[in-house]
């Protein structure tokens, strides 16, 4: 492709959990970088395609629909709306076809051509599942290519789908949904409309303004005629299916998948999975706490005490005292340095850098546990175990997501209380974020650890009593009237549990410990 041609963009949308973060980084490999949402503080990620720089991948949040709750789920589909891409890449999880494919019937109402990548394909095969991607393709008028992100199997062929349907530029025609009277009322309702929404939108708009969708009504303008008329379309269709306008949509849409995945859908009925039998573990109302607290100090005692440790003694005795420092000190006396200048370089620089860089084995150790634990699907577990408790001190297990983003950094988890609708746990955990032990904090303690002689156990200490602080400000901010109240109710889905992949913990382990070694580095040559 001509290198002065405009770039492709290709938007990666899909639910969470659904494998968008592992396509998009086997997609993009390290070719990325990452960013906010304008006027929003929300994590932006863009990347450019492996080997073909001509092809832009813009990673949106995750999103279960087109009618939004979440600050997160408005941005994606203002992006949608309002700056169309070259094509949609939907990524759907092969192993819940019907509940991925209700964003499907809503993307190809965008005028924009859609992709579609089911992913998770091996393990579809590995089930004896059966998915007819042939007859997926015919029903919703776009490619359906079957990958897996993991593997990175099939990417070829999904990347080549994306390029030929962006060259084509034809617009992508949507699913035939709704019957009668819906299809009618959205035809009046379209053309009631038609002088104050988009020509090229004024399907999903008719639909929207339908499901009474308030910040479409916010967003357009219309007369107090039309929006009489409006509502009496809608209020007709109510009044003959005896059901509102919203759950109309829904479950037309829903019925539309059920029924045709009757057809094209194979699915076995397996047994109880093995993540079934572990959640009867490590999730029992009992048991789910002590296994936690264990699985906290098990990995801080490996960390900090363990091979951490034994990592920590080599580099600080073997890698800079005999090797390092050694060398150095021989090479100066043989070139008849000074005692100033050998002073300088071994006393000064090298004794300087080896004292942090001493302590990155323990760091990278604890982020490698941490990375592990989030990848396999314990920590989704945790945030449904931590609701429990949380939700006695005015605390969701929403709130615990924020706190365990924090642990990487404070700044992007005071900003994931964003996926909190309720204000009030919104402003609570905003301000409880802050005690948690960020990847800053982490050096610190570690150091402490590490200084202190057989107190592996200081680090998960001071991890369990940040959460003391938490909720003990929980309680003292629910004593006040602007945080009064029951906490939001707490729905989660919980992702089987799969094992990480080496290429994934170990750019999880490099970006945290990168950053410690550039900010070490940095302040003390500054020094």
């Amino acid at each position: 492709m001509d290198q002065e041609q405009k770039p492709i963009v290709i938007a990666l949308a899909g639910n969470p959990n659904s494998g968008k973060t592992t396509l998009f980084n086997a997609l993009t490999g390290g070719n990325q970088y990452v960013g906010n949402w304008p006027g929003v503080t929300v994590e932006k990620k863009e990347g450019k395609v492996k080997d073909n720089e001509a092809i832009v991948v813009q990673d949106l949040p995750g999103i279960y629909s087109l009618s939004p709750y979440t600050a997160e789920e408005v941005i994606a589909r203002n992006y949608l709306v309002t700056n169309p891409p070259d094509v949609i890449l939907n990524i759907v999880d092969g192993s819940n076809l019907e509940r991925n494919l209700y964003l499907t019937t809503q993307l190809t109402e965008l005028n924009v051509p859609v992709v579609v990548a089911i992913n998770m394909m091996d393990q579809v095969e590995k089930q004896n599942d059966k998915i007819d991607l042939k007859a997926l393709s015919h029903f919703f008028g776009c490619p359906f290519i079957g990958v897996s992100a993991l593997k990175e199997i099939g990417l070829d062929e999904l990347v080549d789908a994306c390029v030929s349907a962006a060259a084509k530029n034809e617009s992508q025609q949507p699913v035939c949904i709704f019957t009668e009277p819906v299809a009618t009322a959205i035809q009046d309702i379209e053309s009631c409309a038609s002088s104050s929404i988009p020509d090229e939108l004024n399907y999903w708009y008719a639909i929207k303004l339908f499901e009474r969708d308030e910040k479409i009504r916010d967003e357009i303008s219309l007369s107090p005629a039309q929006k009489r008329k409006i509502e009496t379309i809608i209020q007709d269709v109510e009044t003959a299916l005896d059901d509102d306008a919203e759950s109309i949509i829904v479950d037309s849409r829903y019925r539309t998948i059920t029924d045709f995945l009757k057809h094209s859908y194979h699915r076995n009925d397996l047994p109880e999975t093995l993540s079934d039998k572990i959640d009867k573990v490590v999730t029992n109302r009992w048991l789910a706490l002590p296994i936690f607290a264990a699985a906290m100090a098990l990995m801080y005692y490996v960390s900090i005490a363990g091979i951490g440790m034994a990592m920590t003694k080599w580099v600080n005795e073997v890698l800079f005292g005999k090797w390092i420092i050694g060398g150095a000190s021989n090479a100066l006396t043989s070139i008849g340095a000074s005692a100033g200048v050998r002073s300088l370089v071994i006393d000064g620089i090298l004794s300087g850098l080896a004292a942090p860089i001493g302590f990155v084995p323990q760091m990278a150790m604890v982020f490698l546990s941490l990375g592990f634990l989030q990848d396999c699907g314990y920590m989704a577990r945790i945030a449904f175990i931590m609701d429990r408790l949380f939700r006695h001190f005015g605390l969701s297990g929403r709130s615990f997501l924020s706190f365990l983003v924090s642990s990487g950094c404070g700044v992007p988890g005071i900003m994931a209380t964003r996926t909190i609708a309720n204000r009030r746990d919104r402003d609570m955990t905003m301000i409880t974020t802050t005690a948690i032990p960020c990847s800053a904090k982490l050096p610190v303690i570690a150091l402490v650890a590490g200084y202190i002689s057989g107190a592996w156990w200081l680090a998960p200490l001071v991890y369990f009593m940040s959460i003391a602080v938490v909720i003990l400000a929980s309680i003292i901010m629910k004593k006040f009237r602007m945080f009064a109240g029951k906490p939001a109710p707490f729905v989660m889905e919980l992702p089987p549990y799969r094992w990480p992949t080496i290429k994934g913990l170990a750019r999880h382990v490099w970006t945290r410990v990168f950053s410690f070694i550039k900010r070490a580095g940095t302040l003390i040559f500054a020094m």
